[in-house]
């Protein structure tokens, strides 16, 4: 039987719809039926029974689940192994990163460790921090750069999490306005003086979409979400041309501004501060490569102290 049969068995039994098994699989849903039916048949015992909403396990599916899980995760432990000495006989250095990495300074700094570490070959993904961690806990990555949240605290930072943290840099959340906005003059500003204004925000799922919705929630209102994207040049052109409100952290903005002339929007400051930080992570226990002992040692020596 078909090994990755297993991992289509698992995920259909946990989403009990063939549609949105198929989209996780990134197959159709004809060619999931049909692997279904194969297991099915060689198995000589139904795995599932069928209605027109939904499916559902089957006694014989049911027992046969936890076998299924323990292949997938047994076939995703000698994956990554296999991966991690591939790329270690390669000298590759995989390293993920929260997206828009420029304006962080992170895209010069692997280019200047590149230059200088030449027989080093660097793999970068990007990737919104939410998924971040995943890559090092899947072995995808060795080494990440993270965006963390402030919770208020002395150590505000999330530091419990198996990984090491190295301090990069910190921005925090501004509020992006139209130009003739009543507020666009401020030097700085509440939240909750924009509780009847209409905001466009990142993407949802993404974390900045996560602590935006939290901070107004946080200051006593839900925030009208007229527009949400990936793109960041889309918030910019829904603040300048749409009549809405946006947040982003300072360091999005910084490089748009210094690009436009005049100014096509306000940035003001958010008070009390929101502030994130970007620290490189890897987990605790890892055996790094040589290739991630040398970035280490070099981001170390280079890093900005900001």
């Amino acid at each position: 039987m078909n090994i990755n049969y297993f991992k289509e068995f698992a995920t259909l039994a946990e989403t009990r719809n063939y549609w949105e098994a198929s989209e996780r699989l990134f197959l159709s849903q004809s060619t999931l039926s049909k692997h279904i039916q194969s297991m099915e048949s060689e198995l000589g015992v139904p795995l599932f029974t069928r209605t027109t909403r939904k499916v559902e396990l089957t006694e014989y599916g049911s027992a046969l689940l936890p076998y299924a899980q323990s292949i997938m995760r047994l076939q995703f432990d000698y994956s990554a192994m296999l991966l991690q000495k591939k790329n270690r006989s390669k000298n590759l250095l995989s390293i993920g990163s929260i997206p828009v990495m420029a304006q962080y300074g992170i895209t010069p700094l692997l280019l200047d460790f590149q230059n200088s570490c030449p027989d080093c070959k660097l793999k970068v993904t990007e990737e919104d921090p939410k998924n971040l961690k995943q890559l090092l806990f899947d072995q995808t990555c060795e080494l990440i750069f993270l965006r963390e949240s402030c919770h208020g605290t002395d150590d505000p930072f999330e530091t419990d999490d198996g990984l090491v943290h190295i301090p990069y840099l910190t921005d925090y959340l501004v509020a992006l306005l139209p130009t003739g906005h009543p507020l666009a003059g401020q030097p700085e500003l509440s939240l909750r003086s924009l509780m009847e204004e209409k905001f466009c925000f990142l993407k949802e799922s993404s974390m900045l979409y996560d602590l935006c919705r939290s901070a107004c929630q946080a200051a006593g209102f839900i925030p009208d979400i007229v527009f949400d994207s990936h793109r960041l040049d889309s918030i910019f052109d829904m603040v300048t041309y749409g009549n809405c409100v946006a947040m982003l952290m300072n360091r999005h903005v910084e490089s748009r501004l210094c690009s436009a002339s005049p100014a096509p929007f306000a940035d003001v400051k958010i008070v009390p501060a929101i502030s994130t930080q970007i620290s490189l992570c890897y987990q605790k226990n890892a055996l790094l490569s040589r290739s991630a002992q040398q970035f280490l040692s070099y981001f170390e020596a280079n890093r900005k102290c900001l």
